[in-house]
């Protein structure tokens, strides 16, 4: 059995347990409120940024996608919508992506990805609109980021000791990948110019003036096998970042934040 192989059995395992958590109590550990969560595989990469640089293929530096099959630069939110997908629920043809892990020059596959819909906001939140465009983190970082958007950390999902820059794990531990969108929309617009100004993060559960919708946090994980030190994101050190558009099924989405308002 490759070294791999238990590493990915955790992480299915996790997954399972995960995608029961729709009605979860509140509690103060990960992911802190009612969720439920997707397991989705890699799909593929290019260097292509539909969002920061549409129409303009090979523009970005290398991505690595899970969900939708079909991502490109010329990707919207209408082609997304009933394409292939590699999450378990048919109804998410949305797409995530982050920047490339490589060890050199080879691209390192993700054994597994983990996408939670989580309410942390004390109002009710509301399905997230058609089409919407996210980014967390920071693609042009020369800092490290906050680690409540992105970190990293050793062993797998729920490894405790998270690092804002690409740690060296043993051997026998996972790296996993976490970030979190935000989830407070000002409900007027899909994007910005910025791709950041429509949405900002809840504090103690509350979503600011400016930007009055509440809706779930997209918490993106990503667990690879242990990587060695030469490791790097294609991004940058400090670049830690993710991407979203919205290509659910709005009908298949609404019913499931709708289980997290009475959780």
């Amino acid at each position: 059995m490759p070294r791999s192989a238990p590493l990915m059995l955790t992480v299915l395992a996790a997954g399972v347990l995960a995608a029961t958590g729709i009605g979860a109590p509140r509690d103060t550990t990960f992911p802190g409120g009612s969720y439920f969560a997707i397991l989705c595989s890699f799909s593929h990469r290019n260097n292509d940024d539909p969002i920061v640089h549409p129409g303009a293929p090979g523009r970005s530096h290398n991505h690595t996608y899970i969900g939708n099959k079909n991502v490109h630069a010329f990707t919207t939110a209408a082609t997304l919508r009933g394409g292939e997908t590699t999450c378990e629920l048919p109804g998410d043809a949305s797409t995530y992506w982050i920047p490339t892990l490589f060890v050199g020059t080879e691209p390192i596959v993700p054994l597994a990805g983990i996408v939670y819909y989580i309410k942390h906001t004390f109002g009710r939140v509301e399905t997230l609109p058609p089409g919407l465009k996210m980014v967390a983190g920071n693609a042009e970082a020369k800092k490290a980021q906050s680690k409540i958007v992105g970190a990293w950390s050793c062993g797998g999902i729920g490894g405790k000791l998270r690092v804002s820059v690409l740690p060296q794990c043993r051997v026998d531990q996972a790296l996993e990948l976490r970030i979190h969108f935000p989830n407070c929309w000002n409900g007027k617009t899909l994007d910005s110019p910025n791709h950041k100004r429509h949405m900002a993060y809840s504090v103690n559960g509350v979503c600011p003036e400016s930007h009055p919708t509440p809706v779930p946090t997209v918490a993106l994980i990503l667990v690879y096998d242990s990587v060695p030190k030469r490791a790097r994101l294609a991004s940058g050190k400090f670049g830690l970042h993710a991407d979203f558009i919205n290509g659910w099924d709005e009908d298949v989405l609404e019913n499931l934040v709708a289980g997290l308002n009475y959780g």
